[in-house]
C-alpha cells in the first residue's frame, strides 16, 4: 500500500530544482523537451468519457462505494482495509486470510501475496494463479529483516518489495527484493545509504528501481547501485506506479517550496511539467496520461476522484466513509481490459 502524505511532510524542504544528466529526448515523447514546462500550460485539460450510469459496487468488509463504467480503462483489482486483504476474482471481491497484502500483476491473470507472519524464520511472498489460486511461496528475507510493499514491473514478470528493518519505534529501508515470478525465486539486494523512508517500485521500462531519496528521486540499478539522482523533486508517489502510461511523466509529494503538494515531472529531463492544485490525503496512482485516482477530504468523509492535471475534479471514483479511511483502506487498481 502507499505511503500517505502525511509521512513525507518533513522530507519537503527548500531545494527545488532537478540536477539529472542530459539525456536525449525521443522526438514522439510525450512531453516537449526543449524547455521548461509552465504550471498553467504543461497539460492541457481533456474530457474523459464516461457511460451515462456507471455501476455502484459496494466493497465487501468496509462501507466504501466504488463506482465502475464498463469503458473505464482501469478498475479495482484488490483492496486491504484494516488488517483485511481482498482479491477480485471475476465479478466478486474474496477475502484472503494469512496475507498483510495483495498485488495484481498488469496482466491481471497473476497475483502476488505477502503473509502477515514469518515461516520458518523468514518472510515470504507467494505468487499464485488468481482463476484457480494455486501458486509457490518464495523466501524473501530472514526474521528480524520484513519485506512488503510489493510493486510490479509493468510486463508482470517481477516484482519488487521494500526490504526493512526494526529502527526505534518505526522502520528502516536497508534495500529491496527482487521477484522473478516465471522462475519462483527471490534475490535480496542491499542498498547502502538508502533513505530511511525509501519505498522501491520499477521503473517504466522495468531496468531500474525507482524510491525517494533525502527529498529527491534516485533511481538504482538491480545491483542496488546508483544510477542517478533527480535532487528535490520531492518523494515518488502513486500507488502502485508513479509514472504515467507513457513513462515519461513521475508523480511526487512537492517539495516544501511550492504552494501546491502534487507534482508532476519529466522523467527523462528531470524538468517540472505540472503542479497540481490538489491537496490530497494520497494518490493511487494514474488514470492515463492526463489524469491521476486522488483520495480527498470531503466533508466528514473522504472520497477517491479521478483529478486533471490542473487539480479539477473530473469524476468521483469511490466513496469513502471515515471510518474505512481510519483502517487505512488501500484500492489497488488494474487495466481492466
Amino acid at each position: 500500500m502507499p505511503v500517505r502524505r502525511g509521512m513525507y511532510r518533513l522530507l519537503r524542504r527548500t531545494a527545488v530544482v532537478a540536477a539529472v544528466t542530459a539525456t536525449a529526448v525521443p522526438a514522439h515523447a510525450a512531453f516537449p523537451a526543449h524547455a521548461a514546462f509552465p504550471a498553467h500550460a504543461a497539460f492541457p485539460a481533456h474530457a474523459v468519457t464516461r457511460a451515462a450510469a456507471p455501476v455502484d459496487v459496494r466493497l465487501p468488509g468496509t462501507s466504501t462505494t466504488v463506482r465502475e463504467d464498463p469503458a473505464d480503462p482501469a478498475r479495482v483489482a484488490s483492496y486491504t482495509v484494516g488488517k483485511a486483504v481482498y482479491l477480485r476474482r471475476g465479478s466478486r471481491f474474496v477475502r484472503r486470510t494469512g496475507d498483510a497484502e495483495v498485488t495484481v500483476a498488469p496482466k491481471g491473470t497473476v497475483a502476488l501475496a505477502v503473509p502477515s507472519s514469518y515461516t520458518a524464520g523468514y518472510d515470504s511472498v507467494t505468487v499464485f494463479d488468481i482463476a484457480t489460486g494455486r501458486g509457490t511461496r518464495i523466501r524473501t528475507v530472514r526474521k528480524p529483516l520484513v519485506a512488503g510493499f510489493a510493486r510490479w514491473s509493468r510486463d508482470g514478470r517481477k516484482a519488487v518489495l521494500t526490504v526493512r528493518r526494526k529502527s526505534g519505534n518505526g522502520w528502516a529501508a536497508t534495500g529491496f527484493v527482487l521477484v522473478d515470478a516465471a522462475a519462483k525465486s527471490a534475490r535480496v539486494v542491499t542498498v547502502p545509504g538508502a533513505d530511511p523512508a525509501a519505498r522501491f517500485r520499477w521503473s517504466p521500462d522495468g531496468a531500474e528501481l525507482v524510491a525517494g531519496h533525502r527529498g529527491g528521486t534516485r533511481f538504482y540499478g538491480q545491483d542496488g547501485k546508483v544510477r542517478r539522482t533527480l535532487a528535490g523533486t520531492g518523494a515518488p508517489a502513486g500507488g502502485d506506479d508513479a509514472f504515467s502510461p507513457s513513462g515519461r511523466g513521475m508523480t511526487t509529494w512537492c517539495p516544501a517550496a511550492y504552494t501546491e503538494h502534487v507534482c508532476v515531472w519529466d522523467r527523462t529531463t528531470g524538468r517540472l511539467a505540472a503542479r497540481v492544485n490538489l491537496r490530497p490525503e494520497t494518490l493511487w496512482g494514474w488514470w492515463d496520461e492526463k489524469h491521476l485516482v486522488a483520495v480527498v477530504a470531503h466533508g466528514g468523509a473522504y472520497r477517491a476522484i479521478l483529478s486533471d492535471l490542473r487539480g479539477g475534479t473530473v469524476r468521483v471514483l469511490a466513496e469513502i466513509p471515515a471510518a474505512d479511511w481510519r483502517k487505512k483502506l488501500y484500492l489497488g487498481y488494474r487495466t481492466a481490459r
